[in-house]
């Protein structure tokens, strides 16, 4: 029996460790290696046991099942059945058959048309749901599992009508990329003799030829008569919208069964001359529908954008609504929320023929789908020029909801195509067959949504909660005990961003209408906004503290300044980003706003010009560098340590420990005395000493002097002086010059002191005494010194 990947797992982590500590180190050591390793071994056992669910629910990949493939120029629906190593198929469009051997995932077999056959070779992808694969000549052929509820063709031929609408049918569903149905056309189609000798892929390609030049035109089907037509043939001129072109069709009943007869070489090519004439003689591409040029262009695309929604569909759905008449902050979601609605309506209002709907691109009449007194579906032509387009109207955005709830209980045809799957409508699908009382109306929102709008809310609250308090765990086990302040200025902001952010996820499968939501996204995005702003400053704070403490206790090399004015700068930018989102929620015209600034932005600039002042000082100052966060400075009557440069001002520590903000507007044009730069550090003293002093005593004192620098740590002697400076009228003057070195972290104030101690042992040596050295006598009313005995 093969081991369980968590076994295997755990088992080879244990051989990894045992080989670590060596085969002397097993028993109780290898069982205390595995319990500190317990928090790897749990991921990995949780990650081994996500991946055997999965393995146990998925299975093997089969082939069995239906696949819409595609080639070169063609396509099929096929349908393979896998056996004991052998697969077997067949696509029915083109009467062809699928034979093949099981290695692994690959499928090698064959493909018979006919007399016809030849090699392929099929790689099943992991997840089972696609295939790719090559023809034994090199061209490729491709397949994706065919999901449940595909709508499909059904071949009728019970009346010329119903065989009309069989190929258009059949070719409306090829244009969404289901090219097996036209199979279907052509099997309603007469080829006459020719059709004989015509292989299947002739007449597929026949009947699409058919089909485009049928789409060029407008007609409406309910015109045609149906299974009570009279006689067994029935003649049919086709009309092009805006223009005098036709197509002549010929319908024949042979059997009990009608077809279309396509038109003779000679008259299709005259119709198809003047048909294309339009598009200069081109069939438009084939995704031109996109561009929604005509009315027709425009369901068709709006249509065509559910069978693909996650790849595109969504945005090429919004784009054929109208959705100027919603607020900015609710358009996205409440353009999606219609369209689906408008989706739902036309599923149950009948079958969409595209070609009903006129597609002249020179028309401006607006073309009216669906009415009722809940509300219109209105497609119009908007803009003009290139830039001309057609939309479903603010009208019918405005009332798809109204529509919605007004056609509901009418049934699906079965052939509708499936629509996105929304959480919305899987709700209220719920609670319409569950609890049918709570559709009820109370304003504009119906019990089951007020219900769920407060329930939605607790469980952000509470979910917020949760995960903030998980949060301030992790931070708390990562930061420390002593970051309780932090953890405490981060509670709140962090469970209101949290609380919101949530809301805004969930609250979408209430489907909340557009006044309700209006209120909702505004009330909600202004408390998300103010909790990221609050949390986000409380962040870039902590961030400065930590980062500036660390680097201190690195002793790291750090631009300060240009690292201070950073942090403001996000801060800025966090406080201007909070503000346009305020403004996107609230739906407020902050163009025009910005507009307004421009035209008063003089006026503005004149007002704040010490503001604009100080914002440019910062600039200046980190481009110059005058000194650094930790510098001791003079500039004007600052004087003190440098703490923090920020936007506006700067924060300077003085002596007496008391703070000074000086506005960097200021301190830019000011002279600053940087003295935390120095290279060397300058003590100068005075040595006072009396004329009773001789020559041979201060010539001993300079040269002692000279001595005590040179022995004193971290002077610079070659810098340093010890000189008769001065001979005054009462006193000698010795001037004594230290320089130390400022390029070291050094205690000035004790070498001086030391050095001084050392000077007045020096002078007790030389029997020398400083000082002025006089006494003060009372003489003629005056008070004069004249030297002590």
């Amino acid at each position: 029996m093969r081991e369980t990947m968590i076994a295997a797992t755990i088992r080879s982590i244990l051989r990894v460790r045992q080989a670590r500590l060596g085969t002397a180190e097993k028993g109780a050591t290898l069982r205390a290696s595995f319990f500190r390793g317990w928090p790897k071994l749990t991921v990995l056992g949780l990650f081994a046991v996500a991946l055997n669910i999965v393995q146990a629910s998925a299975g093997e990949p089969s082939w069995t099942g239906s696949w819409d493939t595609r080639w070169r120029g063609g396509g099929a629906r096929m349908e393979l059945l896998e056996g004991k190593g052998t697969v077997t198929g067949q696509y029915s469009a083109y009467g062809g058959q699928i034979e093949g051997v099981i290695e692994g995932r690959e499928l090698k077999g064959r493909w018979i048309e006919g007399p016809r056959s030849g090699g392929i070779d099929f790689v099943l992808a992991p997840d089972g749901q696609s295939f790719m694969g090559r023809f034994d000549n090199g061209e490729w052929w491709t397949g994706g599992r065919v999901r449940e509820g595909s709508a499909a063709v059904t071949v009728d031929q019970s009346g010329a009508r119903e065989a009309l609408r069989t190929l258009i049918d059949a070719g409306n569903m090829a244009r969404l990329g289901a090219l097996d149905e036209l199979a279907k056309a052509a099997a309603v189609t007469d080829f006459g003799a020719a059709g004989a000798t015509m292989a299947p892929g002739e007449k597929i390609e026949a009947a699409r030829n058919l089909f485009d030049l049928i789409d060029l035109t407008t007609f409406h089907l309910w015109t045609i008569p149906g299974k009570r037509a009279q006689g067994d043939r029935l003649d049919l001129v086709l009309n092009q919208a805006g223009s005098n072109a036709i197509l002549p069709l010929t319908l024949l009943k042979r059997d009990g069964r009608w077809y279309i007869s396509a038109p003779d070489s000679t008259a299709l090519g005259e119709a198809r001359k003047a048909l294309l004439a339009r598009f200069g003689g081109r069939l438009p591409a084939p995704d031109d529908y996109k561009r929604r040029r005509s009315a027709r262009d425009t369901m068709r695309s709006f249509v065509a954008s559910f069978a693909d929604w996650d790849g595109g569909g969504r945005e090429q759905a919004l784009a054929a609504l109208d959705l100027s008449g919603l607020s900015d902050a609710v358009r996205d979601y409440e353009g999606e929320l219609a369209a689906q609605y408008l989706k739902e309506v036309l599923d149950r209002i009948g079958v969409i023929v595209p070609q009903e709907i006129s597609d002249d691109p020179n028309s401006s009449e607006p073309y009216v789908a669906f009415s009722h007194p809940a509300g219109q579906i209105i497609i119009a032509a908007h803009g003009t020029g290139d830039k001309l387009s057609w939309k479903f109207s603010q009208d019918t955005v405005r009332s798809a909801r109204d529509l919605y709830v007004a056609v509901e209980d009418i049934p699906k045809l079965g052939n509708a195509a499936l629509a996105t799957n929304s959480g919305y409508f899987a709700i209220r699908r719920w609670v319409r067959d569950a609890v049918p009382r709570l559709l009820g109306m109370i304003g504009v929102l119906e019990l089951w949504q007020l219900i769920g709008w407060i329930a939605v809310f607790a469980l952000s609250l509470l979910l917020g909660f949760l995960v903030s308090a998980l949060v301030l765990a992790v931070m708390r086990r990562s930061m420390g005990r002593h970051q309780y302040d932090a953890e405490r200025d981060f509670r709140w902001p962090l469970w209101m961003a949290l609380t919101f952010s949530i809301y805004k996820l969930v609250i979408p499968v209430i489907g909340l209408p557009e006044l309700a939501n209006r209120f909702s996204v505004g009330a909600t995005g202004v408390l998300l906004a103010i909790a990221l702003m609050w949390g986000g400053w409380r962040l870039v704070n902590l961030l400065t503290d930590l980062f500036f403490k660390t680097a201190m206790t690195r002793g790291a090399s750090l631009d300060h300044i240009i690292l201070s004015l950073a942090f403001g700068v996000i801060k800025l930018a966090l406080i201007i980003g909070g503000l346009i989102f305020i403004a996107i929620e609230l739906s407020l015209p902050y163009d025009s706003v910005l507009a307004g600034l421009s035209i008063g932005g003089l006026a503005v600039a004149f007002a704040s010009r010490e503001t604009l002042s100080n914002v440019f000082g910062a600039a200046i100052l980190a481009i110059d560098r005058p000194f650094r966060r930790g510098d001791w400075i003079v500039a004007g009557e600052a004087q003190g340590i440098v703490e923090q440069v920020g936007i506006r001002s700067t924060r300077i520590r003085t002596g007496q420990d008391s703070l000074v903000i000086v506005p960097n507007g200021k301190l830019s044009d000011a002279i600053v005395n940087n003295l935390g730069s120095r290279r060397y550090h300058l003590n100068v003293a005075k040595l006072p000493l009396s004329y009773s002093t001789s020559v041979s005593q201060l010539e001993a004192l300079t040269k002692g002097l000279k001595e005590l620098i040179a022995a004193t740590p971290h002077a610079v002697p070659e810098r340093s002086l010890a000189v008769v400076a001065a001979l005054g009228s009462e006193r000698i003057e010795i001037e004594l010059t230290l320089c130390i070195n400022g390029r070291k972290s050094v205690d000035d104030i004790a070498i001086v002191d030391t050095l001084m101690r050392e000077i007045l042992k020096l002078g007790e040596r030389l029997g020398i005494r400083f000082g002025d050295q006089y006494e003060t006598r009372e003489r003629r009313g005056q008070k004069v010194s004249v030297p002590s005995p």
